[in-house]
């Protein structure tokens, strides 16, 4: 499997997509709904940042990159893509698109409620942490050893409570960061780089804010600011629903 990202700036203010009548919703979901239509389209996921509510992230598992890249080249496809540009994305806002193969199934990172859902309630919040490396390309040995340091974080966060899920992979791409520009990235990165994408599921953001603020997260948060090559990070947070 092969999940679609796409993280831009929402063409209206104040969107609020857990509104069953948000005209922007329903345009953002129609387009979606375009996508599973393919054939090797598996699922799809949307929400927008805490932080920033006008960024909006949706996430496609596709059978294969293969699979994603065919449906692309389908008719009717580029206006669709024109179509999502000038009626999603705020013109000359921010927006890319890539790819992540991530282990394992992430719907626990993600923790989506259904769009029929009338309400709300507790479903959770998903850490996204989006972790540049250079130089790009990363030679394979170098992704190992970088995923192997931040294996060691895992069983930290699942003793301390709060977790529901956790999923990561690499970008298949190299991109060109930040990908939210939130403006506190972390660190100084220019040109292309390598990304690391991490899910988080937790049962709230609070929760997340918690095991923080704990001194076995500032005993162990080495294995991830001390790894080799990483020359910035963003970290948000944001609420999923599945199409």
């Amino acid at each position: 499997m092969i999940s679609e990202i796409a993280i831009f700036e929402a063409s209206a203010p104040d969107v609020d997509l857990a509104s069953p009548e948000s005209p922007f919703k329903a345009n953002l979901l129609k387009h979606i709904r375009t996508m599973l239509a393919f054939d090797g389209a598996q699922a799809a996921y949307y929400g927008q940042l805490i932080e920033n509510p006008n960024i909006i992230v949706v996430v496609i598992n596709w059978d294969t990159l293969d699979a994603h890249v065919k449906a692309t080249k389908s008719p009717g496809i580029p206006a669709h893509a024109s179509s999502f540009r000038s009626n999603l994305i705020k013109e000359n806002g921010h927006g890319t698109a890539f790819h992540v193969a991530f282990q394992g199934n992430m719907l626990d990172a993600l923790q989506p409620r259904s769009t029929s859902s009338s309400s709300l309630g507790s479903i959770g919040d998903t850490e996204i942490v989006l972790a540049y490396f250079q130089p790009s390309p990363l030679p394979q040995a170098a992704k190992d050893a970088i995923l192997d340091s931040f294996s060691h974080m895992e069983p930290v966060i699942e003793r301390n409570g709060g977790l529901t899920g956790y999923r990561n992979g690499w970008a298949v791409e190299g991109l060109n960061a930040p990908l939210v520009e939130r403006g506190d990235v972390a660190g100084a990165i220019e040109g292309d780089c390598e990304v690391y994408v991490n899910l988080t599921g937790w049962v709230d953001r609070e929760a997340h804010t918690r095991f923080m603020e704990t001194e076995v997260f500032k005993e162990n948060q080495h294995w991830f600011l001390d790894v080799e090559g990483l020359s910035g990070a963003e970290i948000v947070h944001a609420r999923f629903y599945e199409v």
